[in-house]
């Protein structure tokens, strides 16, 4: 047991003590082109996703990414400027990747020069903060800077989908929609059923003669008529017979009189021959 508990400790302890070591092992800041040689000095391999080479000025980067995952032991290079291969090249089972490659001399692409300050910066960059693994300066320069970390990009808060928060402001019920669907309906029917403005009037007109002619019967008597007929005042004439009545005898008899003394005034008179 002892010697089994032993045996598992001792792979333990290779196990963790393998690790990758990335270091810059040479540059060259003053040929055509710039040369960048890096080591893998560690026992285990390393992926490259995320990680930089970094110069002095902001915008000197370079993605390691495309380089993969290096082994053990394994060197590889990167070339800047005038003459840096166009795509990675291979040679001798070791590779050669461009940094702003270009097969015409622009001094404006070169990230490296013997000028007392230029150096090129290792980083993991692939998780925060970054890793400043390695760094070396260019010929002349005597200090380099301590690596600065990017200042993190704020997470935006996650949208509120929760329906009761607010979500459904705009928005109408189904029994909203249907009471309003119902209205609807409801006033449509209303307008389809009312009658054309003709027969309203003739309605109208019915009711008014129905009115009329009850109102006939309640003051001439049935079938008199008298009740459809009034006065200029607008009263009815059925009250006024018996003045008209007693007009009348009195008018008859003056015509009597009338009439008697002009026969009398006539028997009076001498006959022709007499």
């Amino acid at each position: 047991m002892a010697a089994i508990a032993g045996g598992v400790g001792l792979a333990y302890l290779l196990t963790a003590s393998a690790a990758s070591d990335l270091q810059i092992t040479l540059i060259d800041c003053g040929g055509h082109p710039r040369r960048i040689a890096i080591q893998n000095k560690g026992d285990a391999p390393q992926n490259l996703a995320g990680w930089k080479l970094m110069s002095d000025k902001p915008n000197e980067v370079f993605d390691l990414g495309v380089v993969g995952t290096v082994g053990p032991g394994v060197n590889f290079y990167v070339f800047n400027g005038h003459k840096a291969p166009l795509t990675p090249l291979e040679i001798g089972g070791e590779w050669i990747y461009g940094w702003n490659p270009s097969e015409i001399l622009d001094p404006s692409l070169f990230v490296l020069n013997d000028d007392g300050k230029d150096f090129i910066r290792l980083v993991d960059a692939s998780q925060l903060p970054w890793r400043d693994v390695s760094r070396l300066g260019c010929l002349g320069t005597t200090e380099i800077p301590p690596l600065e970390q990017p200042t993190p990009t704020p997470t935006p808060p996650p949208s509120n989908t929760d329906p009761g928060a607010g979500g459904n402001t705009g928005q109408t019920s189904g029994n909203e929609s249907a009471n309003a669907q119902s209205d609807a309906a409801q006033s449509t029917g209303a307008s389809q059923n009312a009658p054309a403005s003709g027969s309203t009037g003739s309605t109208s007109a019915g009711t008014t003669a129905q009115t009329a002619n009850v109102s006939g019967q309640a003051v001439g008597g049935p079938a008199s008529g008298v009740g459809l007929l009034s006065g200029s005042s607008g009263q009815p004439l059925g009250g006024r017979l018996l003045p008209l009545g007693l007009l009348s005898g009195v008018a008859g008899a003056a015509l009597m009189f009338v009439a008697v003394r002009t026969l009398r005034r006539a028997l009076k008179q001498p006959q022709d021959g007499h």
